[in-house]
């Protein structure tokens, strides 16, 4: 594996590393009710993962709950319920054993992307996310969807050594729409329900998560035989599970 792509793994699961401490220090029994309503959707939603034609990835609509969680959860536990999300992503049937580095990357990356994504929608609303859902849900999307598709690209193309604007593009051309029709779905649901109960919007929207989960999953089985690069090394496989 080439040193640049050592020294970013480990620059990435290092500041996932801290923020995760860093939440854990903010811990409180408070809320925990939604806490763990949001914690299963998230987990059950990160079971329903599809890989993207291209490249050497997949992705979940686990980021709809984690959005969701945003506007009615407290920093802590959106991190918390990022770390779940992925580790489910990772490690749930997956083709081969995913490799512990693998792992944490993965879930360093969404816990980076959850948490940059929480605190810049907190930071414009200015502790006012709870008064104006759907533009805390727009916001954090936002920021969620680039700093995660960027953080995936960019292991890719430095483990494979492959230019890292085609494999953004690859990945962009597919986890778009996937992110659009999803904070789409969100922001519908948190501006029907108020801050406190849109745990149930939350829980009306995952049978239609499943839905726009079978469709994307039979678009890219039908891409798959025509896109999919060969696995030549260990290291192309790497990342196989990594989560966006």
């Amino acid at each position: 594996m080439p040193s640049q792509a050592k020294a970013y793994i480990s620059l990435i699961i290092v500041s996932g590393t801290l923020l995760v401490l860093l939440a854990a220090g903010s811990w409180s029994p408070a809320n925990l009710r939604q806490f763990l309503i949001y914690l299963g959707l998230a987990a059950l939603a990160s079971a329903l993962k599809i890989r993207i034609p291209g490249i050497e990835g997949t992705l979940s609509p686990n980021f709809v709950f984690l959005l969701l969680g945003m506007v009615a959860l407290p920093f802590w536990q959106v991190v918390a319920v990022s770390l779940v999300a992925a580790l489910v992503q990772s490690l749930w049937a997956s083709a081969k054993r995913p490799r512990l580095v693998q792992v944490a990357f993965s879930a360093a990356a969404v816990v980076l992307s959850s948490s940059l994504a929480y605190k810049f929608a907190h930071f414009i609303l200015v502790g006012n996310g709870p008064e104006f859902p759907v533009v805390c849900v727009i916001l954090a999307g936002s920021i969620y969807l680039p700093v995660n598709a960027a953080l995936v690209s960019m292991v890719i193309g430095l483990v494979e050594g492959q230019p890292l604007k085609p494999v953004c593009a690859r990945c962009y051309e597919w986890v778009f729409p996937y992110f659009m029709i999803g904070i789409a779905f969100a922001g519908l649901v948190s501006g029907v329900y108020a801050p406190s109960t849109v745990w149930k919007g939350a829980l009306v929207l995952f049978p239609t998560m499943v839905l726009t989960y079978v469709y994307f999953m039979n678009c890219s089985a039908r891409a798959l035989p025509t896109t999919m690069p060969p696995s030549s090394s260990e290291d192309e496989e790497y990342f196989a599970e990594v989560s966006s």
